[in-house]
């Protein structure tokens, strides 16, 4: 066993010894008994003291007051049940980590104040736990693993601080979990993957849920309150948890984690989200059916990306907060909120697939003139979705599928601005008649063309003069507004892309904001293809030299992409895995701006996060 290099390997030699001021040990081969007599702390010489030895036997006596770290570590070969003196006080770290031959209930004496990290991590031969009423702190994974312990766990009143992992997966657990109002600190999975399945009572006396500290708890009941001076519930703090009851937020909390109470499926009531709260991560309540209702917070500036994704007990109308500017992909998917939808008038961006199969939203009303696309498959399947749509003119894009199979619609009405209409985005719509631009620069695809935008029997109606986009970009895509060459580039490598430059390729990078039909698909070859509103339209070289983290520059001879052209762009890892490309977009009057390409959720691009802030913000 490796842990015999450390110890002293050395029980057929060594059989006693001293380990503390007043203390000694003496082992009995015969019987494989060890036995530490005297008085306070134990002190030992070497580190793994009797991790080697056959401790078939262990008598630790009366006026011990500490177990020394690492002194029983990973010793297989300790066994039978473990009884300690009334006299401990303290149990350092990895005292006894890895014994998993101990047997019986772990008792601790009521004198122990202190059990220090992974005193008895994977101790999974322990049949129960009955903890200290004299603890104030229990390290981190201290009693981590304990797959055998059965029956409830109390947890006394006095304990101040829970390290991370502390109980995690103690999955036998069993009963009610009473957290004391003096527990003032927990770390992340505390008591992930436990088996409670009575309530949960969380401590008055703390301010923030950690990550992950109840994940995976699937056998809890009840309603689940967060007390009132929480200000932070972190990422995945409740995930797959099964509690049957209300969820009650605090005020004064600031901000919720990503998946924070997500796959809480029998979670039943109303959702109410109080208004100090800044911040929802992605995914935070997704797939949480029993929810009925939702009220979010008056200040909401965006819900992230499939943040109620599969909340199908929603019903009743959505009532979206005038601060709200970005619905993040797959926001709202698969809810029941029915009547009128009526987004608010700063709203930029609706993303891919936010509403999509929300079967009971009959009306939208008139769309802000502020919003700059509709990405993919936003309003898919809103079969109960009817009447007249009219699309503002600062909207340059809808995406592929953008409002397929909502065969409600009986006409559409396109903004002078309105640039491109995508694959089927009005496809399985039985009831459009008319389609009418009043722009005179527009995309879409016609009968002709496979996946048409419109159904066959839509009449689609532009001004006399209009110009179909397709033939100008084409035409565009083989000039080039770069009179000069690009410089070349010393040291670019030419082999196959590493480094940064891998987060070039797997994924499309769309266009922000009004350039949302642009996409950008790199290979690994040195290749990028541009699309614009899902047409191919050119293939350039480029160059990016790997090591060259700095800079992050990828060099083309420039391509085309609806409005100007581009040469260089400059990568960025931006929030939440979404990567980022900048550019200068040149016009044919040569005025210039910065257009941006990313592949995560629109939101992304404006969520910053500061040491000083707890979540992350709008820009």
């Amino acid at each position: 066993m490796i842990f015999s290099l450390f110890g002293c390997g050395r029980d057929a030699a060594v059989t006693s010894g001293s380990c503390g001021s007043s203390m000694t040990w003496e082992y009995d081969r015969s019987s494989k008994t060890l036995t530490i007599t005297g008085t306070g702390e134990m002190v030992t010489t070497d580190r793994f003291m009797w991790s080697d030895y056959s401790i078939k036997n262990l008598v630790i006596s009366e006026g011990v007051t500490s177990i020394a770290a690492e002194a029983f570590y990973s010793n297989h070969e300790l066994k039978g049940e473990l009884k300690l003196p009334r006299s401990l006080r303290s149990i350092g770290e990895f005292a006894f980590y890895g014994c998993n031959k101990l047997t019986g209930e772990l008792v601790l004496p009521d004198g122990v104040e202190t059990v220090e990290n992974y005193a008895f991590t994977n101790c999974e031969g322990f049949t129960g736990i009955r903890l200290s009423s004299s603890l104030r702190s229990i390290g981190e994974e201290a009693f981590s693993g304990f797959t055998g312990a059965q029956g409830s766990l109390r947890i006394p009143e006095g304990l101040e601080t829970l390290g991370r992992c502390a109980f995690y997966q103690c999955e036998q657990l069993r009963g009610d979990l009473i957290l004391p109002d003096s527990l003032t600190s927990m770390g992340s999975y505390a008591f992930s993957m436990c088996g409670f399945d009575g309530t949960l009572r969380l401590s008055e006396g703390l301010e923030e849920i950690p990550d992950d500290c109840f994940n995976s708890c699937p056998n809890f009941r009840g309603d689940l309150v967060i007390p009132e001076k929480v200000t932070a519930v972190g990422e995945q703090a409740f995930t797959d948890c099964g509690f049957d009851g209300s969820l009650t937020l605090p005020e004064g909390l600031l901000g919720i984690g990503d998946y924070a109470f997500s796959y809480c499926r029998s979670l039943s009531g109303p959702l109410n989200l109080p208004d100090s709260i800044g911040y929802i991560g992605e995914h935070c309540f997704e797939a949480d059916e029993g929810l009925t209702s939702l009220r979010l917070p008056s200040s909401l500036k965006a819900v992230c990306e499939q943040t109620f994704r599969g909340c199908s007990g929603m019903t009743g109308e959505l009532i979206l907060p005038s601060s709200l500017q970005y619905i993040g992909d797959q926001a709202f998917a698969g809810t029941s909120f029915d009547g009128l939808l009526a987004l608010p008038k700063g709203l930029r961006s609706v993303g891919r697939g936010s509403f999509s199969g929300c079967s009971s939203i009959e009306e939208l009303a008139l769309l802000p003139a502020s919003l700059e696309h509709i990405r993919e498959y936003a309003f898919n399947s809103c079969t109960s979705l009817k009447g007249d749509l009219k699309i503002p003119g600062n909207v340059r894009s809808l995406g592929e599928g953008a409002f397929c199979n909502c065969p409600g619609i009986t006409s559409v009405t396109f903004g002078k601005g309105v640039r491109s209409v995508g694959l089927s985005a009005f496809s399985g719509c039985s009831a459009l008649k008319e389609a009418r631009f009043e722009g005179t620069r527009i995309d879409y695809y016609d009968a002709q063309e496979a996946e048409p935008s419109f159904p066959p029997d839509c009449g689609i109606a532009s001004p006399e003069n209009a110009v179909r986009l397709k033939e100008e970009w084409e035409e565009k895509s083989r000039e080039n507004a770069f009179e000069e060459p690009p410089a070349q580039q010393d040291g670019v490598a030419k082999e196959e892309p590493y480094y940064w430059t891998q987060s070039l390729t797997g994924e499309d990078f769309c266009g922000a904001g009004p350039y949302s039909d642009a996409v950008l698909q790199f290979d690994t070859g040195g290749t990028m293809k541009v699309l614009l509103n899902g047409r191919f339209l050119m293939e350039v070289p480029y160059e990016a030299d790997p090591n060259d983290y700095e800079n992050s520059i990828v060099h083309t001879e420039g391509f085309f992409c609806g409005e100007g052209w581009v040469r260089e762009l400059r990568y960025s890892d931006g929030f939440n895995r979404d990567r980022q490309l900048f550019g200068e977009l040149l016009r044919e009057d040569g005025t210039t701006e910065e257009i941006v390409f990313h592949t995560g959720s629109e939101e992304f691009l404006y969520l910053t996060e500061t040491e000083d802030a707890p979540f992350p913000t709008i820009l």
